[in-house]
């Protein structure tokens, strides 16, 4: 879990920069939680409480941001979409494909131990904003590789679930050549896929995905969550991360406290 937010806090300055350059300062002084981590936090949230319909505190977000933005430096961003659904009472399901599917699930991956609850929970939790076929499937692709990923700590098994999935992932130089700025769960997912099986540890995954051009705290948080399954977490990072989510959006760390404590993390 903590390592989705973390991908997020650290890519939040390059969303639209269209950076290429892996090298670059992993803080920022207005390095933030954006929406991937607020729902995120829904979703540990849910699951701490012990709830199977996600959507209350999903939804609810919205409300606990607007009162607490004047504390981030930037912006959360919620999509648009997503935004006036929330606006319009949240009626039904929406069929959205965005990457908001896939980068708010981790902590179900955590939370349960057998791979057929894992699955159930990554789609309860997708399905109220992203009932569409391929948000379905982004989200379940990622919660499957974080699960595999701390059950065998192997990149190559992970390897095998995503390809379940998408069938071959990308070579990570064709991602680096042509990756290109895109919101959908078919856009994004696999190339994160691929980055966090294809990098040695949490650092090196997330610069990269945070140097490819693309929405960079989403690929940042898809992939971190994974690669912090693989790898754990660096300290000096988790510490940081922490600092930040706390100053930003007080009550977001005292939850993942609260979930690693109950369900693992490292």
């Amino acid at each position: 879990m903590l390592g989705a937010i973390a991908g997020d806090i650290i890519g939040s300055v390059h969303e639209f920069s269209r950076n290429e350059d892996a090298g670059f300062p992993l803080f920022a002084a207005k390095s933030c939680p954006t929406d991937d981590s607020l729902l995120t936090w829904a979703v540990a949230e849910s699951i701490l409480r012990g709830e199977r319909d996600y959507k209350p505190r999903i939804v609810g977000m919205v409300s606990y941001y607007e009162k607490n933005a004047h504390l981030a430096p930037l912006s959360a961003a919620f999509g648009g979409g997503f935004l006036g659904w929330v606006y319009e009472g949240a009626p039904g399901e929406r069929a959205s494909f965005g990457n908001g599917a896939a980068m708010r699930v981790s902590p179900v991956a955590w939370a349960f131990d057998d791979l057929e609850t894992v699955l159930e929970h990554a789609t309860l939790c997708t399905r109220p904003s992203h009932a569409h076929p391929e948000g379905l499937k982004g989200a379940q692709s990622v919660a499957a590789a974080i699960w595999t990923a701390r059950k065998y700590r192997n990149p190559a098994a992970v390897r095998a679930v995503a390809e379940n999935f998408y069938g071959p992932l990308p070579e990570l130089a064709e991602i680096r050549r042509n990756h290109a700025y895109d919101e959908t769960c078919q856009g994004c997912v696999p190339a994160c896929l691929a980055i966090a099986v294809g990098t040695p540890d949490y650092e090196s995954a997330v610069r990269f995905a945070c140097s490819i051009r693309g929405d960079a705290d989403t690929l940042a948080a898809i992939t971190g969550s994974i690669s912090q399954a693989l790898w754990g977490l660096p300290k000096a990072i988790r510490e940081e991360s922490l600092a930040i989510a706390a100053r930003c959006y007080p009550g977001m760390e005292r939850t993942v406290a609260e979930f690693e404590a109950k369900f693992g993390g490292y």
